[in-house]
């Protein structure tokens, strides 16, 4: 197959449809039943974890085999633009394996933003079958995020991404050690900047690039800066934000149903708005309006 494949591509090859599809601005995550047979090649760098099963399987990349008992928490990892070959040798009932696509250019600008290197010095290596314990548990949540309308948000799906990037870099490419540490956190000028756009855009969706392009730095040093001038990782300052907002809409509009102020902060609906509500206040919406009101 000449064609590289995009994650729509593969999972319109597959012969039954994938059982969670997800999209985080760039990168793409697919839960899906192992297939008997595929050969292709992929436009972007593929991880994956077997979420469930236990089955031989035998995968070939550029003429080199590898073959053993695909288990849950097996790790593979295949470089982008490379063939490959895959066959289940047994069949397996209820197998599941997670699968996120990552960009060839998100690794590219990682390296040169981060380590300050040459992204055409620096090559990923083929992973069949290994053990990740990090990988494995963030594709489980990012899974779990795409199954249950991402109650953390789309800010940490965004962020966890980007930290695989990294992660498969410093793990699986041929440039060695990590990047250079950077300190201190955001100037009070960028971090206004920042906070304000995310409480004057709360019904929108609040993206990691933007915040990142506000504070002009990488999204690495973001993360970090942030944190340290904040407190809590950015993720979790939007949803507290947008609770905080929900609380106070909840007093002072009783007219306005839980669909219409979950639909103003941002959340994608009233049960969405509900689970963040009560694991922050321990009430429903209505519960809580009711109590401040009555």
């Amino acid at each position: 197959m000449d064609q590289s494949l995009t994650p729509a591509c593969f999972s319109a090859a597959l012969p039954a449809a994938p059982l969670v599809s997800a999209e985080w601005d760039i990168f793409s995550l697919r839960s899906v039943e192992p297939p008997p047979h595929f050969t292709g090649k992929f436009a972007d760098h593929v991880l994956t974890l077997q979420e469930a099963g236990n089955f031989r399987a035998r995968q070939s990349l550029g003429g080199r085999p590898a073959e053993g008992m695909c288990q849950s928490g097996c790790v593979g990892l295949v470089p982008a633009t490379r063939t490959v070959t895959w066959e289940r040798l047994d069949g397996c009932a209820g197998a599941r394996a997670i699968s996120l696509f990552v960009p060839a250019a998100v690794l590219s600008r990682v390296v040169s933003q981060d380590w300050d290197k040459d992204p055409q010095n620096v090559e990923l290596e083929w992973r069949f079958l290994g053990r990740d314990p990090i990988a494995a548990n963030l594709l489980t949540s990012l899974a779990d995020e795409a199954r249950d309308e991402s109650p953390r948000g789309r800010l940490y799906a965004e962020s966890a991404c980007e930290f695989l990037a990294h992660h498969l870099i410093r793990r699986y490419s041929s440039l060695c050690g990590d990047p250079p540490r950077v300190r201190g956190g955001l100037t009070p000028r960028r971090l206004k900047i920042v906070t304000e756009y995310i409480n004057e855009n709360l019904a929108r969706p609040i993206t990691l690039r933007i915040l990142c392009g506000l504070a002009g730095v990488s999204p690495r040093h973001f993360e970090r800066a942030f944190r340290q001038s904040v407190g809590v990782a950015p993720h979790s300052y939007v949803l507290e934000t947008r609770v905080a907002a929900a609380r106070r809409l909840l007093i002072s509009d009783p007219a306005l149903t839980i669909e219409e102020i979950a639909a103003r902060v941002g959340f994608c609906s009233s049960s969405h708005l509900g689970s963040a509500f009560r694991r922050r206040t321990g009430l429903s919406p209505s519960a809580f309006r009711a109590m401040q009101l009555g």
